[in-house]
């Protein structure tokens, strides 16, 4: 089968501000607000102390003619960056006083295998409330998900060149037991033998061939049936608003920030859960070709969604674009400089550190 030099306000005031900048997104990390939520209807104080408020209140410039998204559904696609974009909403909404969809227990996931069900939170203490974000691992369902945000939501997620986006599956979630002690460069040599059924399997049900397809809500018995997946990639495209791609990821916030109409302090980013350049397996062109041709279906995705970027790209203007990602460099490091003392890496102990 075959598919066809910005001058840029200071704002961080003090060294506090700095870290609680920082702290907020770690906390946000651990789905911290499923602890924290507090029943508005009975009048208990929901509002954020004021020294978050201060960070809230930061002025910086940003175009004043569109009013900000305060609805979101954000697809958590796996090993795509997500996580460092998880951190952007959860920190807006904590900000904010806004309500995020989260479940009792798993803290990460929302079904999965399973599609996305507002069942699944219909039984915690703060359903009532209602939502505005959604930034959660889950099996899409772009009915349900509308249905559990309500409103006039933007629908946001992120694409992964498929080869490197399985390379990184097979490390991080410890394919080479799942797959019967083959390192991954044997995982490749077996492809081709018609005998291994056991490539096509899912860890844990959710996680294998053709991931961000899956993720999508795509059923995996379609994977090889090419008029289903360009049918269902074509609803993809109608149902959001943009899909990032993770090696464009400069390009991507600033499309992000005109899309929801944010300010630049909401979509600073913290670099989390990445793996160390030395960690990665490097492939050959051969069997580059030879992963994205097992994976064709998400290729196929990936091909259609890099098209369309670039084109979102082009109508935004090259110009622009490279305005628009010199002041997020400036801001980046400013805050590295200020808050971190330079640290680039921050991964593991190195952002504890930083923090102290």
């Amino acid at each position: 089968m075959t598919f066809t030099n910005v001058q840029v306000p200071m704002f961080l005031k003090s060294k506090r501000n700095c870290f609680l900048l920082v702290l907020i997104g770690i906390i946000s990390l651990c789905v911290v607000f499923q602890w924290n939520i507090q029943d508005k209807s009975k009048n208990i104080d929901f509002l954020l102390s004021d020294v978050r408020r201060k960070l809230a209140s930061i002025e910086f410039s940003t175009e004043p003619a569109c009013e900000p998204k305060r609805k979101i559904g954000f697809l958590k696609m796996h090993k795509c960056a997500s996580t460092t974009l998880q951190n952007v909403f959860f920190r807006y909404a904590h900000i904010n006083d806004l309500n995020v969809i989260l479940p009792l227990k798993r803290w990460n996931y929302l079904g999965s295998p399973d599609l996305f069900s507002i069942k699944l939170v219909e039984e915690t203490p703060w359903h009532h409330l209602g939502y505005d974000i959604m930034a959660l691992h889950t099996r899409w369902d772009h009915n349900s998900i509308k249905q559990a945000l309500s409103g006039d939501p933007a629908f946001v997620t992120i694409v992964r060149e498929p080869a490197e986006l399985f390379e990184s599956l097979y490390g991080y979630y410890n394919f080479q037991n799942f797959f019967k002690n083959l390192t991954f460069f044997s995982f490749l040599d077996k492809l081709e033998d018609g005998g291994f059924v056991k490539k096509n399997d899912r860890f844990m049900g959710k996680i294998g061939k053709n991931q961000m397809l899956f993720d999508l809500g795509f059923p995996v018995k379609y994977f090889d049936n090419e008029e289903k997946v360009k049918k269902f990639v074509e609803e993809v495209k109608n149902n959001f608003h943009l899909v990032m791609v993770t090696d464009k990821m400069d390009e991507s916030i600033v499309l992000l920030k005109h899309l929801l109409c944010w300010d630049y302090k909401d979509l600073v980013i913290l670099k989390l859960n990445a793996r160390a350049e030395s960690k990665k397996k490097k492939l050959s062109p051969a069997q580059t070709e030879k992963l994205r041709k097992w994976l064709k279906a998400d290729n196929f995705l990936y091909l259609t969604f890099r098209e369309v970027f670039d084109k979102k790209v082009e109508e935004f203007g090259y110009e622009k674009m490279e305005e628009e990602k010199q002041k997020l460099s400036t801001i980046r490091n400013q805050i590295m400089e200020e808050c971190l003392s330079g640290k680039k890496d921050l991964t593991g102990d190195s952002l504890i550190k930083a923090m102290r």
